[in-house]
């Protein structure tokens, strides 16, 4: 017993400081093509501030929510929790938005490939965010399936702002790599995470879906060139963009 208690606090700590070093890496990432343009923000619309604080508002959840657990705060995780049924629509909405801005700014710009391989990624992390919160709020009563679930909503966030330093760190010269890099790194993490699920002898679904997920992303973004693919983005921006 004492044994699960300490894996338990162990895993907590990590939890809040991964959340931490994350919502630190936001900072970092944003800081030359957003944050740097402070107060002015000439570039920039109320779409993308929008979108920039409901990011930051998640990332708070994700680095709140275990503290307080560890802490055992569990009426403010509780009610914190009611709170992101709040903004999580309001997150896939922004998401949603700025993938169709990014869509409507390069269409008839330039070549219409470019366009299906930009939103390669564009397209899948809002999906990827919905499934992984879904199935968390489905879950909430089970804390070893919730708690898989909420952290996986950080992951298409991790890619964002992985990219985002790669080309900040190193431009045009990494392309596409830049992408890649994120993608495999997030796969590299579910791969461990379900092999750790395994090992321990805990229940693999809940890894084996986020593994799924981040891999079907990945397996896009190699496909991001094909007909196929491009069939789906024009299908896409002509419906509902």
């Amino acid at each position: 017993m004492n044994q699960d208690k300490t894996i338990q606090f162990v895993n907590t700590k990590a939890i809040i400081i991964g959340m931490a070093l994350l919502f630190i890496a936001l900072q970092i990432g944003f800081h030359p093509t957003y944050l740097q343009h402070f107060p002015g923000f000439e570039k920039f619309n109320w779409l993308h501030h929008t979108h920039g604080a409901i990011m930051v508002s998640w990332m708070f959840i994700l680095v709140i929510q275990p503290y307080l657990i560890h802490k055992r705060k569990y009426a403010v995780h509780r009610l914190i929790g009611k709170i992101s049924y709040v903004i999580a629509p309001l997150m896939l909405i922004s998401m949603f938005l700025v993938t169709r801005l990014n869509y409507l700014t390069t269409v008839g710009k330039i070549d219409f490939k470019d366009v299906a391989y930009i939103q390669a990624l564009n397209f899948i992390e809002p999906l990827s965010f919905f499934t992984f919160y879904v199935l968390a709020v489905i879950n909430k009563n089970d804390v070893s399936k919730h708690k898989r679930y909420m952290i996986a909503t950080s992951f298409p966030m991790i890619m964002a702002i992985f990219s985002r330093i790669l080309h900040n760190r190193f431009g045009t010269t990494i392309e596409p790599y830049e992408y890649f890099i994120p993608l495999y790194f997030c796969s590299l993490i579910s791969i461990l995470l379900l092999v750790n699920d395994i090992l321990r002898k805990n229940n693999p679904i809940p890894s084996i879906i986020i593994t799924a997920v981040i891999l079907l992303n990945t397996l896009i973004f190699h496909a991001r060139y094909t007909e196929v693919w491009q069939a789906i983005v024009r299908l896409v921006g002509d419906t509902i963009f």
